[in-house]
């Protein structure tokens, strides 16, 4: 058996970055791990964890997330309240647009502050 445990997330500020994801995917809040608690380990569907740690020059990483339609819909309106722009192509990911062009029900994509592209498809 292969199952993903965890991906590091280079963090200027691992707090702020796994707080702002949790509150955009509805998430548990990320419990401070490492040494000195400066590792932020945010759990994503009970199987696999992002765990933001500190970086001073960050390499931005590519991560995406399968939902369903009423989970997207709120990722949408989380994304609305927050002024995170976000859009339906990796080029272009402040179109502001939600329609899947690959046929599924919606897929959106939008960077974090430290440059990370987060996709989001139900």
């Amino acid at each position: 058996m292969i199952a993903l445990d965890h991906v590091g997330m280079p963090a200027r500020d691992p707090a702020a970055s796994a707080r702002l994801l949790a509150e955009i995917l509805s998430l548990p809040p990320a419990k401070p791990d490492g040494p000195d608690g400066e590792i932020h380990c945010l759990s994503i569907g009970g199987s696999a964890a992002l765990l933001f740690t500190p970086a001073a020059n960050l390499s931005p990483l590519y991560v995406a997330f399968r939902v369903d339609p009423a989970s997207f819909a709120g990722v949408v309106d989380r994304l609305r309240a927050k002024a995170v722009a976000f859009g339906n192509d990796p080029e272009d990911s402040k179109n502001g647009q939600t329609a899947d062009p690959l046929g599924g029900h919606g897929r959106l994509y939008f960077l974090d502050p430290d440059g990370h592209l987060y996709e989001v498809v139900a």
